[in-house]
């Protein structure tokens, strides 16, 4: 219990700074035009006005007023190649600063507990490389072991395996697809023991896909 509260509240302490989501970004994109358009129609008042305000005899001010509307036009069509270039820099840093986040708050084991860990994946390497089938659905029910303290150390609560993993936002465990795909497996072993039939490779697929989960949060 007190390794989970230690990894909540490292987790709370290195998360970096909230940025806009694509939600966030497109409301600011609209306000922008909205106001861009709103102080656009009263710049084209405002020239219109000062064209008849001011004699236009001389030839250079009158160039200069019927210039005027194409270098408006000019000019926001460049404020929104800026606009363009910011949102697209705070897409960027918004996903590096996950990506930042990720790496952060990854589980970091003690050298006691990452022994420990270890330890069972050589387990669970050696039953996947045994002639046993029966070591293959071995050496999945302990990879699906493996996955629990991963997401007990990472946090996440809930009855099952399936009830904790129901809790993760995609955009913070990119592999959980592989994690759901090899939990299900290992519920049909569980379920169905010595009748339920796997090949060697299937077997190592499904090991593949925990170890892909295992290697994002550097469990292993």
């Amino acid at each position: 219990m007190a390794d989970k509260k230690d990894f909540k509240d490292k987790k709370k302490s290195t998360d970096g700074p909230k940025l806009a989501g694509p939600i966030e970004l497109l409301a600011i994109l609209v306000f922008v035009f909205i106001v861009a358009s709103f102080f656009g129609q009263r710049l084209s008042w405002l020239s219109q006005y000062l064209q008849t305000f001011f004699s236009t005899e001389n030839s250079a001010t009158s160039f200069l007023w019927a210039a005027l509307p194409y270098l408006i036009i000019f000019s926001f069509g460049l404020s929104a190649l800026f606009l363009i270039g910011i949102i697209y820099s705070l897409w960027r840093l918004t996903k590096i600063v996950k990506e930042r986040n990720k790496t952060l708050n990854a589980p970091q084991a003690t050298a006691q507990q990452e022994e420990v860990v270890n330890q069972k994946w050589i387990r669970v390497s050696d039953h996947i490389n045994s002639e046993n089938p029966n070591d293959w659905r071995l050496a999945i029910l302990e990879s699906d072991i493996i996955l629990e303290e991963l997401l007990d150390k990472m946090g996440y609560r809930g009855e099952s395996i399936g009830d904790k993993l129901k809790t993760i936002e995609k955009s913070d465990f990119t592999t959980i697809d592989n994690a759901w795909e090899a939990h299900k497996i290992r519920n049909s072993i569980a379920h169905e023991g010595g009748d339920f039939l796997i090949t060697q490779r299937e077997a190592r697929r499904v090991i593949e896909l925990y170890a892909s989960v295992f290697r994002e949060f550097y469990f292993i």
